[in-house]
């Protein structure tokens, strides 16, 4: 009998929740096969270079997902305010509200930290450059702007973390608005 092949994306998504959760030290190869409803002969066919490659591949979907839809947004010619909606939509949604981890956290520190490293700072630096700009269309001079887009990322970061710990995720959404004000005033 064969088995239903399983769509790349699909055990993207599944590799980034165990990431995003487990961290990458706390991710066995037994614990990504299993969510993946993969076999580990499977995982190393797809990712040869095993976990540290399943990881690559989870930071090069988020890279592009950055690209979709922070970036492609905040440069588009729609007005500033309806860019910083969408942005902060999908950043609310990437999130859960508040619920999940970050996955750039998740893999930044551990004993292959080093190994993502460049990739993570390119990640943000996207953020950055592209919050930057938006700022800059709401008006901002260069040096305010550069401080706003910033302040989104640990904003978004050090709620995370304090939404998660405190159980309220309702405080993630409260930083997003405070966010948003930032950018409008």
């Amino acid at each position: 009998m064969a088995h239903a092949k399983v769509e790349h994306d699909v055990v993207i998504d599944k590799l980034m929740e165990v990431f995003r959760s487990s961290g990458y030290d706390g991710s066995s190869m037994a614990t990504l096969a299993e969510a993946t409803q993969l076999k580990k002969a499977s995982l190393y066919h797809r990712f040869p270079r095993g976990k540290e490659e399943m990881a690559h591949a989870v930071l090069s979907y988020v890279a592009d997902w950055t690209q979709n839809r922070i970036v492609d947004v905040l440069f588009s010619t729609n007005t500033p305010k309806e860019r910083l909606e969408v942005a902060f939509k999908a950043i609310d949604e990437l999130y859960d509200g508040g619920r999940l981890d970050c996955i750039l956290r998740a893999l930044s520190h551990g004993s292959e930290a080093n190994v993502f490293q460049q990739e993570i700072a390119a990640i943000f630096q996207l953020w950055i450059d592209a919050f930057t700009h938006l700022a800059l269309d709401f008006g901002h001079n260069q040096t305010e702007s550069d401080r706003l887009a910033k302040l989104v990322i640990t904003k978004i970061q050090g709620t995370l973390i304090l939404a998660r710990a405190l159980q309220q995720p309702s405080l993630f959404q409260e930083a997003l608005d405070e966010l948003k004000t930032s950018f409008i005033s």
